[in-house]
């Protein structure tokens, strides 16, 4: 019987993901952070699990390249602890990966960020502009030509005009994505949050041939033009979507735990989504499709229905470790381990403001501006309990985030499965804060 639970122990073991034997977490004083002052976060993480405010989450805190701090609490489902490999959808976090890609194919030549979209989806040329006429006109609006093409870099800063249908669930009042949404419901357009059939390039052409809601280049409208990226990265380069990143970005990083579908033998490992109201009030969410007002979502999207939809908004998952990878390549500019996935030049172009005047108001109010798929920090004057100028991040709608701060070479990941998206903010002001305040040198 000892031979028996022995071979059984071993078996275990070998079964173990490759990636603990070759995650090193460094002493945080070798990296110039301090072990008191980050235990501060597990005290604080610690908290808001006591207080069921969330289920569960995993931490990470790297500096000059090596981690120093990689934390799991809670649980992941009921009755399942959280671990360091437990996997998360990351939604909109998807959008920094998918844009490097573009950027990819923009080093190659064979696009141009100037290029009208409609040189590589047509149905997008000559597009319209939505106008609201005053209430209770009929019909409520007109529409009006666009100034100008659509181009690519609208996309990538998401001034292209084309919001989220479920902008209009956190913005009532706003005449314009109301509509909007009626729109998009009218012509199944899918945010990518829920089992979807057809493809993404079916959805986009019927998305292309809807009006936008501003004037190319003059608004910064978070939402569905990262799906019009996606399917562009399978027009120029000829791949699936899934395809072409997993053998551009995903294996050159070694982001081995990291899919638009996970495979069955890794289903196991993805963490149940979690709906709290923030005041301890905490249930699991059941698989299967959701809708709550004009906000549609399904935890399952990413392992079961017809897995042929690749977003390329939200359709990601990944573990705290291969983003980490993702993140620290964009720190060192373009490179990670040896292997070059873009120019230095192309990730100063990504974390450029790119948007002007104009403010990234999806995560952030002012001192806020958008690079290339990411929100940069451009002062501190608005924003005191954020980190340096030069920061940038972003996040994803089950309360996931990132950040990366180009001055201290440090990078934070807080991942966790919570919705509401919103609940997690203040959350993630503090965590930050406690991440720089750990800087001892």
């Amino acid at each position: 019987m000892k031979y028996i639970r022995l071979f059984a122990l071993l078996l275990a073991l070998l079964a173990q993901p490759a990636f603990a034997e070759d995650i090193q977490v460094v002493k945080p004083e070798e990296v110039g952070l301090s072990s008191a002052r980050l235990q501060r976060i597990s005290d604080f993480m610690g908290g808001y699990i006591e207080q069921k405010k969330m289920a569960g989450a995993v931490v990470l805190v790297a500096r000059h390249g090596k981690i120093a701090y990689f934390e799991t609490f809670g649980e992941a489902d009921v009755g399942k602890p959280m671990q360091k490999d437990t996997m998360f959808r990351i939604c909109s976090m998807t959008k920094p990966v998918v844009t490097l890609a573009i950027l990819q194919l923009y080093e190659d030549g064979k696009l141009l960020l100037s290029d009208p979209v409609a040189k590589y989806i047509p149905e997008f040329a000559h597009p319209k502009v939505i106008e609201m006429l005053p209430p209770g006109s009929n019909p409520p609006f007109k529409l009006v030509p666009a100034k100008r093409d659509i181009t690519i870099k609208d996309l990538l800063t998401h001034t292209a005009g084309m919001p989220y249908s479920f902008a209009a669930e956190w913005y009532p009042n706003d005449r314009l994505l109301r509509q909007m949404n009626i729109l998009y419901e009218e012509a199944g357009i899918s945010s990518g949050m829920y089992e979807t059939t057809g493809t993404i390039g079916d959805m986009v052409k019927r998305l292309a041939r809807l009006p936008i809601a501003s004037q190319p280049g003059e608004a910064f409208i978070y939402g569905m033009a990262a799906d019009v990226s996606g399917y562009l990265v399978e027009v120029v380069s000829g791949q699936k979507l899934d395809d072409y990143i997993t053998e551009h970005i995903f294996k050159p990083l070694k982001m081995n735990d990291s899919y638009f579908f996970v495979p069955e033998n890794k289903q196991a490992r993805m963490s149940a989504v979690w709906k709290c109201d923030w005041h301890g009030k905490l249930e699991k969410v059941l698989p299967g499709p959701h809708q709550e007002g004009d906000y549609r979502y399904s935890p399952t999207f990413q392992t079961h229905g017809p897995k042929t939809f690749l977003s390329g908004g939200v359709g990601m998952v990944s573990t705290p470790y291969d983003y980490f990878r993702f993140a620290q390549m964009l720190l060192n500019k373009g490179q990670l381990d040896g292997v070059r996935l873009v120019s230095r030049k192309t990730v100063e172009l990504m974390t450029t403001n790119q948007i002007g005047k104009l403010s990234e108001s999806t995560l952030h109010d002012d001192g806020w501006k958008f690079g290339l798929g990411l929100g940069l920090q451009a002062d501190r004057e608005h924003n005191v309990d954020a980190g340096d100028v030069g920061t940038f991040e972003w996040a994803g709608l089950y309360s996931t985030r990132f950040s990366v701060d180009p001055k201290e070479e440090k990078i934070t990941i807080f991942l966790s499965q919570t919705h509401p998206f919103n609940h997690h903010f203040e959350l993630w002001d503090k965590l930050l804060m406690m991440s720089t305040s750990s800087i001892a040198d």
